[in-house]
């Protein structure tokens, strides 16, 4: 337990210090964002459910970039595959934001390792300006080390369009690490190194994600092992 409490703060601590030294000379356009989230999950059978909070800030951790709530149901339609509907309600500097959307994830499962492709059709909904539509991929290569530590590879994109652009907006890619404490606390820690494409220039940014996991429900409701996977 102290070697694994040793192993999460070098993965807060080295994002916050050492990448934060990155400037303008070394890579150009480079930011220090974090996104923090604490999620709710449960479930019976072949449905699964969450409930999450996340905070994401820009600029070097000094700005908001928007909070939001998001719902999302999860339900097995064959053994290898999840239809994925969800609801996100997003607060930005600027504006406030509807995000329904739906997906479906492939997963391949074996005792150490679990393979997750998500693709996702979302609609963004401003309370101002244009709709835009979002289309996402992203690829989970989970390997399960132990009973208590899983680690995981992510990477994936997210290809939007509306009347005013069109294009790649995210592309990130990064490893992380997930403790499970029992059957009702889960830990992710991820860091993402990505791309944004803000319609004229391509943007640089680090990115330690954080995220506290509840589940209220037993391990043994689930008729089947859920895809573990999280919106990157």
């Amino acid at each position: 337990m102290q070697r694994f409490l040793s192993l999460i703060l070098i993965l807060i601590i080295f994002p916050l210090t050492g990448v934060k030294a990155q400037d303008s000379t070394s890579v150009p356009g480079w930011d220090n964002q974090i996104y923090l989230g604490n999620k709710i999950a449960f479930g019976k059978g072949k449905w699964k459910f969450s409930g999450e909070l996340q905070t994401r800030l820009e600029n070097n951790f000094q700005s908001l970039d928007n909070w939001y709530i998001e719902f999302v149901a999860n339900y097995l339609i064959a053994k290898n595959f999840e239809i994925v509907p969800d609801f996100r309600y997003t607060v930005k500097p600027t504006k406030l934001e509807i995000r329904p959307g739906i997906g479906i994830l492939y997963k391949f499962n074996t005792d150490k390792i679990q393979f997750v492709n998500q693709v996702k059709y979302q609609v963004d909904f401003p309370n101002h300006g244009s709709i835009g539509h979002a289309f996402r991929e992203v690829i989970f290569l989970n390997h399960k080390y132990n009973k208590q530590i899983v680690l995981t590879t992510i990477a994936g994109f997210i290809y939007r369009w509306c009347p005013q652009w069109n294009g790649f907006q995210y592309i990130r890619v990064g490893p992380g690490i997930s403790y499970i404490f029992d059957e009702k606390h889960l830990l992710n820690i991820s860091y993402f190194v990505g791309v944004e494409n803000d319609t004229e220039n391509w943007l640089w940014a680090g990115i330690p994600m954080i995220q506290l996991v509840i589940n209220v429900a037993k391990k043994d409701k689930y008729k089947y092992t859920p895809a573990y996977y999280f919106d990157f």
